[in-house]
Parts: structure tokens; sequence; C-alpha cells
């Protein structure tokens, strides 16, 4: 068929000009004639322009060429070229291989390119050595002893360069193919090697030496990429050819191909080894495709183990638990993560004060701090320093979808609880898209002191100034159906929302997910500023100087923390949990010494009342967080109260607090400090009270085990208890504990450490390989077995000083399976079982899809304890590794089918008795079986001879054969003895077929 102007670009062509051609940017013409090419651009009338297969670019007119047949394409399963669909020929490579094992393609390689490579790899012929004796095998196949090679990443940078559109190309391969072999093989790609040149067939005297023979570990890591391998790619650049043989790995023919020039050849290395005989010298590059790297899961240890410290044994809590399931800040001191709070208080020993800059509000006006009386008589602020937080006019608006109009007259405490609360719920495994869509039965609560934002708002909004919109908006924007509401009870605030969550949260009646916790307090007006001076609440200094002596008033703070609390049971090893919140309790002053002032019997009642709800003796509790605020007045009715429940100790309690760090969050004080314990928990340790001199004289602590500390402290023991109060000035208490292990640090007898510790000492440990042969397949190993490992096995490692010895446990082969179960999605779980079919150990059931999508287990014997499943959630490859049988209690880990609904699958398990490495669970279409035709009056007075026929509801001058080949009555046979069994199954299915009713 000849080209024309309607031809598609990256259609094959032949060539049939008669005279010869010059190739673009060529001075010497060549006979193309009979040359296979590309079509690269259409130009109808004006001509074509094409790449022949040898690399050369031509103009030739569509008279020149015709179409080339598929038959005509010898030698090649695809064709790559400049034109040609990347992804169209990516997709057919995973058949292929399937079909054959390997896959051949032509790379229309421009030649002027190819030679600027060969030119360049010629100029670098020192970068070229021999590899060990001990890999060539592995690397370069069989018959390579010759071969030198270089790695793409060791040539100077300009070689490197001219090859980099090669590597590109490698890179691309891997990525189209991935997804395909996935699906048909069942092996998951993850990464390739970079590329290896390979110069074959030189001349001897070019020949180097071997290289030094290979240490162990080396051959470890050689080994360890032997295993990985799944493809071999192979691009020949030429000058010169060869031949290649593909070499079967079991009872296979040989494949035997003519290298050619720019021709790509990828196999599957579990079913080929490979050897290439170049003829003259033959550019090679080469690159293994490898599977995922094996992922080591530690069960247990058994041996002694030695250990520094010797730590007391911490009693978890008691009753239902909830856990603190993720966290998130934007507190003083830089501490916009939980992290760097941490960090902030405990290491940098930090001082989150600033002096309040002008965009809040112009500290000359409505500041005096040289003259506190003088301040305050002229109702104006002594104070000019806070616990300060940048960017708080700044707002993501678009990630919630709120407009930029919305966004002018928002309050900033709306803006940055968002923020943080959200970064709480993403710590917490939470994806915006999917709350957004499918919503999340979340609780809001949020603790505030109240909002300045209504005093300097240019642009307010309905929906931007009232403080209950904090909470409401963020359920709104995020579409969280849980209670939403805030909490003001001044600086305790959060800590109440805190239980005012837990209560909700252990609530039978609608019961919620989790529930999001936060405070959040800013200081965006000086009329706060100068109310606060009035009452002489303030320090003078500018600080939180609590339990010092110069405590003369607390120190004004703003940020904001945040929690997700679910319910759930403490487990140390479980990554998504933080801690716990072991118990909360709320109580009131009453009627004290006035409306504002403190109550010590109050405070000691709420202590009380939370170890009472833990269980806990006065000495199980670690630290004390203290409210603090660094008053004369406040911290030693504080201490006081505390002394008296905490008294009989063996150990001293820590004493700390974060507001001489942050300063006073008023109502976001609570939850900051709150995150503080449970970060405290997962250290181990206490952290110090910064800006601790001088003792208070007004607080008793005389013979009380008690540390005020100074720096930070380690624990006693892994497991701690951390507990937090909030005291709110109209007389709202509040306190919140605290439980967690050390997950953090490496101290204490710490079991994930130890844990780690050997696993670290395995990873490091090198193991004797005896090196034996030219193949490494039968070198004798210690350490893992890379190259026989299959997934889902399990080994014993003995640990010794500097090496270590495996051994694969081999599980318990299941013998004389007597039955099979099949419980999936289609069914409720509930198990159904499969039907013994002629061969042993073959099982099948019939299933039909109530859905687009079902999934299953199978079940040994029906027990819940014996289930087979795949390695992955909702696998739906037939080719995954059956794992088991095993107790497992996870319906995810389950086979995945997909059709459309009513559709039916035969799904065959097959478990050879005393193989319990061939297990295999498969799944095909079912056939519509068509029911037999009725048979001929004559075949059917056959089929009836010798069997005693007993007919119900028809004449008795009626023909009995005549009748049943009329399909009505009841029809019950009577079994002769010495009849073919045969027989009467064969008559039965045909009576059954004319719908009548049979008995026998």
């Amino acid at each position: 068929m000849d080209v024309d102007a309607g031809t598609p670009l990256g259609t094959l062509v032949l060539l049939t000009a008669k005279e010869k051609l010059t190739p673009i940017g060529e001075e010497e013409a060549f006979d193309f004639n009979g040359t296979q090419a590309q079509l690269v651009e259409n130009g109808g009338e004006l001509g074509m322009l094409v790449l022949s297969f040898s690399g050369y670019f031509l103009q030739v007119p569509s008279t020149a060429c015709r179409l080339l047949a598929a038959d005509e394409l010898q030698g090649y399963d695809l064709v790559l070229g400049p034109t040609s669909s990347a992804e169209g020929l990516a997709k057919q490579m995973p058949d292929l291989l399937l079909e054959k094992g390997y896959v051949t393609t032509h790379m229309m390689l421009p030649a002027r390119t190819r030679a600027g490579i060969l030119a360049t790899v010629k100029q670098l012929n020192d970068y070229f050595v021999r590899l060990p004796t001990e890999f060539e095998l592995g690397y370069l196949g069989r018959g390579s002893s010759r071969d030198r090679v270089a790695m793409l990443e060791s040539l100077e940078s300009a070689a490197a360069s001219s090859l980099l559109a090669q590597e590109q190309s490698v890179a691309e391969h891997l990525r189209l193919t991935r997804l395909g072999l996935l699906e048909t093989f069942g092996f998951r790609l993850s990464s390739r090697t970079t590329l290896l040149l390979r110069l074959s067939g030189g001349a001897a005297s070019e020949e180097p030496e071997p290289a030094e023979p290979p240490s162990a570990a080396e051959a470890e890591a050689f080994l360890a990429l032997m295993g990985r391998k799944r493809l071999c790619l192979l691009r020949f650049l030429g000058p010169g050819g060869g031949t290649l043989r593909l070499i079967p790995r079991k009872d296979e023919a040989e494949v035997t191909m003519d290298v050619c020039i720019n021709m790509q050849v990828v196999f599957l290395t579990q079913q080929y080894d490979y050897q290439f005989d170049s003829e003259g010298e033959c550019l090679v590059l080469q690159s293994f495709f490898l599977e995922e790297p094996l992922q080591l899961v530690f069960q247990k240890a058994e041996g002694r183990f030695s250990s520094a410290l010797t730590t007391p044994v911490t009693k978890t809590p008691k009753g239902q638990q909830v856990l603190v399931k993720g966290m998130a800040s934007r507190d003083p001191c830089e501490a916009d993560l939980h992290e760097k709070l941490w960090a902030a208080v405990r290491h940098g020993g930090c001082d989150g004060f600033l002096e309040i800059p002008k965009t809040r509000f112009d500290i000359d006006q409505y500041v005096d701090y040289e003259d506190q009386q003088r301040a305050m008589s002229s109702f104006k602020s002594y104070c000019r320093h806070q616990g300060h937080i940048e960017g708080i006019e700044i707002f993501d608006a678009s990630f919630f979808n709120i407009m930029e109009q919305e966004v002018r007259g928002m309050d900033p405490e709306q803006r940055i609880f968002m923020e943080t609360g959200w970064m709480a719920l993403a710590d917490a495994g939470y994806k915006r898209e999917q709350v957004r869509i499918d919503s999340a039965h979340l609780g809001v609560f949020v603790g505030i002191s109240g909002s300045d934002w209504r005093d300097v708002c240019r642009a307010p909004s309905a929906n931007g100034v009232p403080e209950t919109f904090i909470a409401n908006r963020f359920s709104y924007v995020i579409n969280l159906k849980g209670p939403s509401f805030i909490v003001n009870t001044a600086c305790s605030a959060s800590l109440v929302a805190l239980h005012n969550a837990k209560t909700h949260l252990l609530m039978p009646q609608d019961p919620l997910d989790g529930c999001l916790v936060a405070g959040i307090s800013l200081n965006v007006s000086p009329g706060t500023w100068i109310g606060n001076c009035a009452g002489a609440m303030l320090s003078f200094r500018g600080r939180c100087f609590s339990f010092n002596a110069t405590a003369d008033g607390y120190g004004r703070g703003e940020g904001c923390a945040a929690a997700v609390i679910e319910r759930g049971k403490y487990n140390r090893d479980d990554d998504t949990t933080c801690g716990s919140l072991a118990a909360s309790h709320t109580n009131s002053d009453g009627r004290s010494a006035s409306l504002t002032a403190p109550n010590g019997p109050a405070q000691q009642r709420l202590l009380r009342a939370v170890l009472g709800e833990a269980r806990l003796q006065s000495t199980q509790l670690d630290i004390y967080e203290a409210h603090g605020t660094g008053t004369s007045l406040g911290d030693p009715i504080e201490i006081s109260a505390v002394r008296k429940v905490l008294t009989q100790r063996e150990h001293p309690v820590m004493v700390s607090c974060s507001k001489p760090n942050l300063g006073h969050l008023e109502g976001g004080a609570g939850m900051s400090a709150f995150c503080k314990c449970v970060l405290a928990c997962m250290h181990a340790e206490a952290a110090g009270n910064q800006h601790l001199r001088v003792q208070n004289p007004n607080m008793d602590i005389e013979g009380w085990p008690a540390f005020l500390l100074q720096e930070a402290a380690p624990l006693k023991s892994d497991g701690s208890y951390v507990g937090v109060s909030g005291f709110g000035y109209g007389g709202t208490n509040s306190h919140a504990l605290a439980f967690g292990h050390n997950v953090v640090t490496s101290r204490g007898d710490n079991k994930k450490r130890s844990e780690q510790a050997m696993l670290q000492q395995v990873r490091l440990a090198t193991p004797e390989i005896n090196m034996v042969g030219e193949n490494y397949e039968d070198w004798q190993t210690s350490g893992l077995p890379h190259l026989s490992m299959k997934p889902g096995a399990s080994f014993e490692v003995e640990v010794m000083q500097g090496r270590t010895h495996w051994h694969e446990v081999v599980p318990i082969k299941p013998r004389g399976v007597s039955a099979m179960s099949i419980m999936g999605s289609f069914n409720n779980w509930m198990p159904e079982t499969m039907m013994a079919r002629e061969r042993p150990g073959l099982f099948s059931y019939e299933l039909t899809l109530g859905q687009e999508e079902e999934t299953f287990q199978v079940l040994v014997d029906g027990l819940l304890s014996q289930v087979l499943h795949p390695l992955e959630a909702k696998c739906s490859s037939r080719c995954s590794h059956v794992v088991g049988p095993r107790d497992v209690n996870n319906r995810e880990l389950a086979w995945l089918v997909k059709g459309k609904p009513r559709t039916t699958f035969r799904v065959e398990v097959f478990i050879p008795p005393g193989e319990a490495k061939c297990m295999s669970v498969t799944w095909f279409k079912a056939g519509v079986a068509k029911p037999p035709a009725p048979p001929a009056p004559e075949k059917l007075r056959k089929l009836c001879s010798g069997f005693e026929l007993q007919f119900v509801k028809c004449k008795a001058d009626m023909d009995p054969v005549r009748n049943l080949c009329k399909g009505r009555g009841k029809l019950t046979i009577r079994y002769v003895p010495g009849r073919d069994g045969g027989e009467l199954e064969r008559l039965v299915s045909h009576l059954e077929a004319l719908k009548l009713t049979v008995e026998t």
C-alpha cells in the first residue's frame, strides 16, 4: 500500500527508491532501496521525512516508499522511534514477556548520536576495567571473561552527558512497564541499576587484569542484587554485532538471535540466562530492573541481653483508654511543630518573649515600661513583651476553600486554629479530600479566653468576629459531623475542653470516631494589656518567673496547640499513637477568698479525683506540670496543694512549667502544656524550668521529695505518668493526666530499642560466604539466602560476636487436607465449604459477584486460625504468593475479584499434600453450562430399562416413556442392585432436564 498525506506519523515504511539517497547532514549518497524506516514528518506531495532503521534521516517522495507489511518486520517484536507511542509499546511488553520470556525492540537511534557515543567511549578507555571473576557471570552472563566494563556514574561529566539520553530512556522503560509487570507477574519493580557500559570483543592486548577477589561484604551486596533482579535490558550500539543466546533455566528451547546495531533485548532473568558472543568490538548498555528490597520484620528474640539500666515496671492505665493519635502546635520559640515544641522547652532552653511589634499596635502610644505606677495611673500598659508567634496575618485560604473577601474580616484566631487543627488531623492520618467527601464523625472542642479582634477589625464580617465560629467554621470546612463548640473558662479553658472531649468520646450513644481538641490565644489589641496592667496582674519585668523569688505576675503569651484523641488500647509499638489520656477532671473553687483567688483545697480534690480515675497511687505520678503563672500568691498555693496530695513518695516528683518559655497563653495554655506532657512521656524526660534561679521564699517544700528542675532530667522508668493543671481566674479548675512509654530515646530497657539494636547488629554482621565455582548460585553463605528466599518466609538468626547464621523456618506442611472453606464480602464473611475436585488437594467454589469488586480469604479445614491470604491488601494478582495457613485477623489481606455484577467466577485452591510451598489460589470466569437436550423416546426407553419406575399423577394406560417426555408429574426411581451407578446418574440428569421431580 502506498504512503499518502493521510498516513499517520510513526508508521513503518519500506523505501523503494531506485536511485541513491543522500541522508540529511551527510555528503555521500547511499543505496537505501529495501531499507526499513519510520515516518517522522508527512509533507504529502512535498515529500516525507523518514528515519531509517540504520539511523539516517532521509527526505523522500511519497512514491519512493510503501507501508511495511507485518511479516517483513523480522527479528523484532517492537520498534521504538522518535514518533512511536512509548506508552502503547510498553503496554505490549508484559504480554510478550508472558508469552516468550523476552522482547526484542529496534531502538531508532540516529547514526550521528550513536557515532558520538562510540567516539566518546573510545576516549575513555582507561575507565574500563574487568569485574571480579566471581561477579562476571551474574553481571555479564556466560562466556564474558574478556569483557571490560565501566559504570556511567564513574565517567567524566563530558562522557556522561552524551549518554544521559540513554540513561533517561532506560528510566522511562522502567516507569512505563512497572504497572503492567505487577499485574502480569506479581512482582513490584522499584528501581534499577545505573547503566553498565560493556565493551565486548576488544583486542587481546587491551584486556586488563581481573579485579581483586571481592570481600565478604561485597559478595553479600552482590548476592542481594542478584536476588532482586527481575529483568535484564541489553542495548547494542555496535559498531560490531554478534550472537545472543538466551539459555533457559528450565526444560525449554534455547533462543538464538543475531544482534544488530540499535537492537534492544529485555528478558526475564528468572527464566533465562544469557551469553553474548561479539563479532568485532561492540558497546553494550546494560541495566537490571530490580524488585523492591527485602523488608525484614522483627518477630521475637530469645536469649540473654545485657542492659545498662534496670527500669521499674510501670502499670498501664486501666479501663477504657483514650489515645492521643496526633498533635500540632503553633507556639512561641518558633515551635510550629510539636517536635519543635519539645526542642524549645527541653533542649534549647528557649525564651519565646519578644517586644510587641508595631504590626500589632504602637507600643510607644500604649505602653509606658519605665514606671509601673505611672503607667497604671495613665491607663497604659507597663509591659511591652509577649510570648510571640509570627505570621498571624498569613493564611492559606485556598487550602480551606474560603473566599478572599471572607478572609479579610476573619478573626486570626480562626485562621491559626484552622491551620494548627488540620496539622493535628494530618498527623493522626486523616486525608483532606477523603474527609471532605466522606465526612467524619469527629468532635471539635476549642478552649479560648476571649478575642481582641472586634476591637481592631476594620472590615468585620458576620462570621468572622463571633468567637463561636472558631470551632464551627472548622467543622464546616473540613466536613466534620460531631459536636463542635468553644469553651471559655479563662486560663483553664483548653483543659476543660479536653475533658469535655473525652466525656463525649466515651459516650455509648452515637459514638464518635474521635475528637479534635485545641487551645488558642492571640493578642492583637492593646485594650487587654491595659486592663490586665490596671489590675497589676502582669509582670513588670515582662516574663513568667514561675517558682522564682522575682515572681511578680505573669507574662502574656500567644499560640495554639491541638491534639486528636480516639478510643483504643495503648500499645507502645504502635507508631501511630503518641500517648494516652489516662484521666481528666474539672471542678470549681466555690466560695474562696475572692472571686479570682485560687483555692488550695479545691486543687487538692481535683488532683485526687484524677488519680482515683486512673487508679494510681500518689507515688506513681512522675511529673507535675504546674499552672505556675509566676504570681507571688498563686504559685505557693498550688505547690502547697500538690504537696499535700503527693506526700508519701519513694522517688521525687519532678515539677516543671512551660510558661517561662512560652508565656501564659491564657485560654490556650492548657493544651500547649498537655502536648508537652505527652512529649515528656515519649522521651521519658522532664524539662527544666526557665528563669529559675532563687526559689520563691513563700513556697514551703522543705522535706517534700520534689525537684523544682533547673535543667532536664531523665525519668526513672520507660513508662510514665505526667499531669498538668489549669486554673481559671474565675474559679474553674481542670487537670489532665498523660501516659506513655519511651519510644524516642535509647535509655532504659526499652523493648523497641532492644529490637532495633538487635536488627542493627544483624545488618552489620558480615556473613561467611564460600565462593566456590564460577556460578554464584552455588555459593554457600551463612547469611540471608537472597537467591532462594520467598516472600513471607521466616528465618531464625543466630547472632554471635561479629557474625550471624541464618536458618529458614520451614512451616508446618498441611497434610491430608480434608476440607476447604471460603469467606468474603460476597457472603458477609461467613465460611462456606468448597467442592473437592478429582485431583487431591484441589478445591473449587462458584463465586457470583454481587458488586463490581468482591474480596475473599480461604480457610484450611474451615478453621479461622488456618487462613490463607495474599501478601498485600486487596490483591488482584493471580500470581501473588500465598501466605499461611495462619491466624490473621485482617480482612484487608484478601484477594480481590473484579467484574460486572452477577458474573460468576470459579475460584480454585490447590494444596497438594505435603507441598506447602506449591499452594496456589486463582480464579477465572466460569462458562455457562447448557442443559442437556431432551433425549429421544427410544434413547430414554433404553436408559430406563432395568430400573423400576413409579409414576404419580399420570394415567395407567399411558405410555410411561411418552409421559416422561411430556415433562409432567413426579417420578420415583428404584435402583436395582447390579446396575452401573453411572447409568443412574445419566438417567437422573436427563430427567431433571425435562423439569421432572425425581426421587431415587
